[in-house]
């Protein structure tokens, strides 16, 4: 974590949940660990139950359960995550300074992610799996204006090479089609922008979500429709999705929490 305050010479993930974790006990929090594999938000107190078993009843709920990144399926994926392969620019961008990275996606999010990484790295590849972009027209005409990018119209990412971290991305132009070529790039960093899928399904059936799943709640606030339920982070977040928002969020949810139990 490059861009969270408090942390000038940066943190890994895992250690700042320690730290938070920590300063969380150091107040009397009870922490249990466990998935939650239903919920019953049909009347109160609402019930919480995890690994199928366990049930925690509770006048008042925080939902805080973010986002899972989409990624293409490939083996090598999960092979490199970690060591080259990521679905955050904002997040991972800086450790690829004055290096070559490719980004897979046609839609805006695509476009902002190898705009950004342009600031940084010496080259950008744009993967296209189809002959255009699905971008809005200024998100097109940065990429596109840009000489740090080169858009790869009609091609495939189909896997990655490298010793112990990205070396290269395997790719297919014309998959399927008489022209259909096979050959590599050297990168150093592979980033996924095909979206993020929020981790709401268990809680569909009593909370209200967008198209995409995202939990909807009152402008500005934390509030669902649930009245004792609040979602806070990325879960309710399909804009900025940054760990100091989400941060923030948490922060107004645990008072809108406490100003519903006091009433």
């Amino acid at each position: 974590m490059e861009n969270f305050p408090g942390y000038p010479e940066g943190v890994s993930g895992y250690d700042m949940m320690e730290d938070m974790r920590n300063q969380a006990l150091k107040f009397d929090t009870t922490i249990r660990t466990g998935m939650v594999t239903a919920v019953d938000f049909g009347s109160t107190p609402y019930t919480v139950t995890i690994d199928d078993s366990n049930k925690i009843i509770a006048d008042t709920i925080i939902i805080a359960t973010g986002v899972s990144a989409k990624y293409l399926g490939l083996p090598d994926e999960t092979k490199y995550a970690g060591r080259g392969v990521s679905a955050c620019a904002t997040c991972d961008g800086f450790f690829f300074r004055k290096k070559t990275v490719a980004v897979v996606g046609g839609g805006d999010t695509a476009c902002e992610e190898a705009a950004f990484l342009s600031t940084l790295a010496d080259k950008v590849y744009l993967i296209v799996r189809k002959n255009y972009l699905r971008a809005s027209d200024i998100m097109q005409k940065r990429v596109l204006d840009n000489p740090k990018i080169e858009v790869l119209f009609g091609h495939n990412a189909v896997g990655l090479t490298g010793e112990n971290r990205v070396e290269g991305v395997r790719l297919v132009k014309d998959l399927g089609l008489e022209t259909e070529k096979h050959y590599e790039r050297a990168i150093d960093g592979f980033f996924l922008a095909i979206g993020h899928k929020p981790n709401s399904d268990i809680f569909k059936p009593w909370i209200e979500t967008d198209e995409n799943g995202y939990i909807k709640t009152k402008a500005g606030t934390p509030v669902t429709n649930i009245p004792g339920v609040f979602a806070a982070g990325d879960v309710a977040d399909p804009i900025y999705r940054q760990a100091i928002c989400a941060a923030g969020s948490g922060c107004k949810a645990a008072i809108e929490a406490e100003r519903y139990l006091n009433r």
